[in-house]
């Protein structure tokens, strides 16, 4: 999903990002900042850089550059993925929520369960919850229908919500 590059910022977070990514966190207000100034508006436009580019807007060297460009592309969906949905789901409802809610890294059918019972059935519910909420009524509900599924962690649920609200709040390609 292309996303407005200020989203650097809210996706850039320890709470949230895999290890080998923390490497950027000091650069993301800078990085933010300089593309911005040379035109780079979106995630897409970032891609299209030289490496060299992207070193002379805050980028040490190249590697890091490269680790960006990885970073970028990171949450974005492959479409074998979404093939399961079809077959699992029941409702044109539940797949629906579902299509939706595989576009967070790690998804797969189990976890999109409870985030669907659990009443998260988009990115703007899990967008506007806080990690707590979600926590807890995920909590709640493996409890009251007796599932044999595990409660998320708080920092996998941060991370959902990072990029629930990165795709809901600073999609790019939005009118």
């Amino acid at each position: 999903m292309n996303y407005r590059i200020e989203a650097i910022i809210e996706l850039l977070n320890q709470d949230c990002i895999l290890t080998r990514y923390d490497f950027l966190i000091p650069y993301k207000y800078t990085l933010v900042e300089r593309l911005r100034s040379i035109g780079c508006l979106t995630k897409s436009d970032c891609l299209e850089l030289p490496i060299e580019t992207l070193v002379s807007v805050g980028l040490p060297d190249a590697e890091l550059a490269d680790l960006f460009r990885r970073f970028l592309v990171m949450y974005d969906v492959r479409p074998q993925k979404l093939k399961e949905i079809d077959t699992l789901c029941g409702t044109t409802e539940e797949k629906e929520a579902f299509r939706e809610l595989y576009q967070l890294p790690g998804i797969k059918y189990k976890r999109a369960l409870l985030y669907y019972k659990a009443g998260y059935r988009s990115l703007e519910a899990i967008a506007s919850s806080s990690p707590e909420e979600i926590i807890s009524k995920t909590e709640e509900t493996i409890q009251k229908e007796k599932l044999e599924l595990k409660v998320p962690l708080m920092k996998e649920v941060k991370t959902h919500r990072a990029v629930a609200r990165v795709f809901t709040y600073y999609y790019a390609d939005k009118k």
